[in-house]
């Protein structure tokens, strides 16, 4: 009798806690989004709903980017990094490692 009233109590606990779930799990992920969006644009960007649907799109209109870069003129080109040249490239049968002759059996 006690083995059934704890499969009893089991399954009650499992529909309670998936019904919760499926009530306030879509609360949660809106807050999240919410929260997420909110810090995206203190960052810099933009946000705008889209329809009637409440889709929500980003725009990025690189405020802080452009601000560092309009130090240089325009049309000239920094490089930070240049990597080193390479040894030239073997080619051929220098490369492929060694050969081994073989006849084919028919």
């Amino acid at each position: 009798m006690a083995f059934l009233k704890f499969i009893l109590i089991t399954f009650a606990v499992y529909f309670v806690v998936r019904f919760l779930f499926k009530l306030f799990l879509p609360f949660a992920m809106r807050k999240a989004a919410e929260k997420l969006m909110k810090k995206a644009q203190q960052q810099g960007g933009a946000y705008g709903s889209q329809g009637s649907g409440g889709t929500f799109y980003y725009e990025f209109n690189g405020q802080g980017q452009q601000e560092s870069k309009r130090s240089q003129p325009e049309g000239k080109v920094h490089v930070d990094y240049i990597p080193p040249k390479e040894s030239p490239e073997r080619k051929g049968t220098e490369t492929a490692g060694e050969f081994v002759d073989f006849e084919e059996i028919k």
